[in-house]
């Protein structure tokens, strides 16, 4: 059973009064190249340094409105067992917790019972990544909210903080073995999501509270007959800029370096067009992420590597590589997310841990370390409507958002999803067990979004998809019954 946790944290979430003054965004900085290089780690400090076995358990994201740690149904609570059982358990805290009943602040997307925090401790979780799109769905009280109520449960979080700093900043839990650390970051979805991220303390400002933020810049590849068509709408714009009294500055555009057609009047998060080289597809998307960011990320992952004894680096992103991918169930990561996970690894991470998309990615082993691009989602009670959670009589039964769940963009894939452990010996990862989970594909509403064991034949064909999709990393997968085993040599 898990080792006696002994919770410690830096002092979070003091008063509520916090400044909110907008100040620029750090992270929207015009430099997108890295600024810091940092030293390469030595042997010794490249292992983790938790003694003889040591188990991570690591799941999805945690869309969860109600407890269910109680439920008494072995399928579910051998779910919870895995969980419970490993040395340290971690997942990504999609929304907000409140009591919904007094709640002071807006009741707005997704919110789950204040009591969600407790049994999430009861399931075995420790540590959780709060950088996620949904953080403010209920502002800045729905984030103070559900971060006071993890510190009441002993559940540790990263990646969301009353200013950039501490954010971005790990967060620490000691355990029988040694200390572990957390390092939490997301890349927006949509533009209007860059209210989300945390700004910077400077003098008297406070700093803004949110997440760490991952910025980016979009370039998308196209054809050459797609571009000259592109050029031609743009040159079509541009000849009337002389209409108006303050026309924006024009930058040159080129099929080599790109080109870029006013797509708002504000100019902001207009996408870049370039043409195709070699064997690329048009329809791909290039992300550029900003150099900033990613180097406030990694120097954090050394910190946390200096100070702590094992380190989960955990980055939520939903980013596709085409456009005609339907983003939340994309199954391949972008190539911007395969650096970014290995330069976690190669800055101290012993394992990468990514969510945001609702079907499951491929896996990685990276210089001897997990990396997990996509483990889908472990809770999925979005079904629920607010108003039934809270037990408004006039909600209504008629939307059906219970098919939206269940048949999230025309596929049961959102519904199945692994529980994963890594098992390391004296500081070398020996394997990686992948237990597969559905979330009542087929059972009655009452139990839809509810992680169970897979059965048999579904367990197969929710490893084999997952075996083909880590063959481009050349990661092996056994099938032990039902369960998927990666051998580490």
């Amino acid at each position: 059973m898990k080792a006696n946790k002994l919770q410690s944290r830096r002092g979070r979430i003091g008063a509520r009064l916090v400044s909110l003054m907008f100040v620029v965004l750090s992270g929207l900085s015009i430099n997108l190249s890295a600024q810091t290089d940092l030293p390469p780690l030595a042997d010794r400090d490249r292992a983790m340094t938790m003694p003889g076995e040591f188990v991570l358990a690591s799941v999805g994201d945690l869309m969860i409105r109600r407890p269910a740690s109680r439920l008494a149904d072995p399928d579910v609570q051998a779910v919870f067992d895995l969980i419970r059982d490993a040395d340290l358990a971690v997942a990504n805290m999609e929304g907000e917790l409140a009591n919904l009943r007094d709640f002071d602040g807006p009741l707005n997307g997704f919110v789950g019972s204040h009591e969600v925090a407790a049994d999430l401790k009861l399931m075995g979780l420790d540590m959780v990544n709060r950088a996620q799109n949904h953080l403010l769905d209920s502002e800045t009280e729905g984030m103070f909210s559900t971060n006071a109520l993890l510190d009441e449960a002993g559940i540790i979080h990263a990646g969301s903080g009353r200013n950039l700093q501490e954010a971005a900043a790990p967060a620490f839990l000691e355990l029988a073995k040694g200390r572990a650390a957390l390092v939490g970051a997301h890349a927006p979805i949509w533009p209007e999501h860059n209210r989300l991220a945390a700004t910077a303390r400077n003098g008297n400002l406070g700093g803004r509270p949110g997440l760490n933020m991952l910025n980016y810049r979009e370039t998308i590849l196209v054809s050459q007959q797609q571009y000259d068509a592109l050029q031609q709408v743009r040159e079509g714009f541009l000849e009337h800029r002389d209409s108006y009294d303050n026309p924006r500055p024009v930058a040159s555009a080129s099929p080599a370096a790109g080109i870029s057609i006013p797509a708002s009047s504000s100019g902001r998060n207009d996408p870049r067009y370039r043409v195709t080289r070699g064997d690329e597809i048009p329809g791909t998307v290039a992300y550029t992420l900003n150099g900033n960011d990613v180097d406030r990320m990694l120097r954090n992952i050394r910190n946390a590597r200096q100070l702590g004894d094992f380190v989960t680096a955990a980055a939520h992103i939903h980013q596709s590589q085409s456009v005609v991918e339907f983003q939340h169930l994309s199954t391949r990561p972008p190539e911007f997310y395969v650096d970014l996970a290995h330069k976690a690894i190669d800055a101290g991470a012993d394992a990468f841990v990514g969510t945001g998309v609702q079907t499951l990615r491929g896996i990685e082993i990276y210089q001897g370390k997990p990396i997990f691009y996509g483990l889908g989602e472990f809770f999925r009670e979005a079904q629920w409507e607010l108003e039934l959670v809270v037990g408004a009589a006039d909600a209504d039964p008629q939307r059906r958002l219970q098919q939206f769940s269940r048949n999230f963009g025309g596929s049961t894939q959102s519904l199945e999803s692994l529980v994963t452990t890594s098992h390391y010996e004296d500081g070398v990862l020996k394997e990686v067990r992948l237990y597969p989970i559905e979330l009542g594909v087929n059972g009655p509403d009452s139990k839809l979004g509810i992680p169970r064991m897979a059965t048999e034949q579904h367990a197969q064909q929710i490893l084999e998809r997952v075996a083909r999709l880590s063959d481009q990393w050349g990661t092996a997968i056994e099938v032990d019954g039902n369960v998927g085993v990666i051998h580490v040599r």
